[in-house]
This record gives C-alpha cells, sequence and structure tokens, in this order.
C-alpha cells in the first residue's frame, strides 16, 4: 500500500503508517475512504486496488465497485429511447459513439443502438449502376 499511495490516494482511499507494537513491520491504518451517493467504500475495494496493482503494476487502477459506479451513472445520464433528437444532437451523437471501443452497448451491456428498418424487407428501386 505504502509503495502504491498515490494510485490509493487518487481512488479516495488514505492512509497512515505507524511502527507495529512488536517492531516488525509497519501498522498500516486507513484514515480516508471515498463515498459517493449510495456507494461506500471500504476494506474489500482496498484488498481488491491491492491485487490489481500486482497484476498491472505501474498502471493507474480501480476496483470494480467504482467501474460500476460511474457505468452506472453515465446510463442515468444517457438518451433514452424514444426521446427525439434534431438533427444536430444526432450527429454529436454519432461523432461520440464513433470514438468509444464498444458503440453497440453501454457498459451495462444494454443496447445502444435501436433497430429502425429490416433491410432485406426494404423496397427497392433501380440500380442506379444499370441505368447508365
Amino acid at each position: 500500500v505504502e509503495d502504491k499511495l498515490e494510485i490509493f490516494q487518487r481512488n479516495g482511499f488514505d492512509f497512515r503508517f505507524e511502527p507495529s507494537d512488536d517492531g516488525c513491520g509497519r501498522r498500516v491504518m486507513m484514515t480516508a475512504q471515498p463515498f459517493s451517493k449510495n456507494y461506500q467504500f471500504d476494506h474489500k475495494d482496498v484488498h481488491e486496488l491491492v491485487g490489481l496493482l500486482r497484476e498491472t503494476p505501474g498502471q493507474m487502477c480501480r476496483p470494480s465497485k467504482m467501474y460500476y459506479m460511474f457505468a452506472s451513472r453515465a446510463c442515468r445520464r444517457s438518451i433514452m429511447f424514444g426521446k427525439a433528437l434534431d438533427r444536430n444532437e444526432m450527429r454529436r451523437v454519432l461523432h461520440h459513439m464513433n470514438e468509444i471501443e464498444n458503440p453497440w452497448a453501454c457498459p451495462h451491456g444494454r443496447p445502444t443502438m435501436r433497430h429502425l428498418l429490416d433491410l432485406s424487407k426494404a423496397p427497392t428501386g433501380p440500380d442506379p449502376d444499370e441505368a447508365n
């Protein structure tokens, strides 16, 4: 924990380090922990973060509860099915979807696209290439 204190602090945790009573090693006390509305983080999240830091040394890590919290908030603020959009909003949404890794589903797995037309059943007109 002490070696990666900056990552813990960036996640909202902080610790105090003191010599242990028996003189061997150090005692770690959590002095701050993140919370946000309905999400309370605790020692389980610290243990998860320690494991993640062992698996991916040198990388910024976050506890899974934090990713779930961010994903939940992102979905709550998203455009809901049935909401009418003007052309500028549609362009903005398509532009942003082009920038994300998985534009077909939200972080929870819900679809982000709505089926509008089955092209196999769409009326066909003359092929413009065949007209020439």
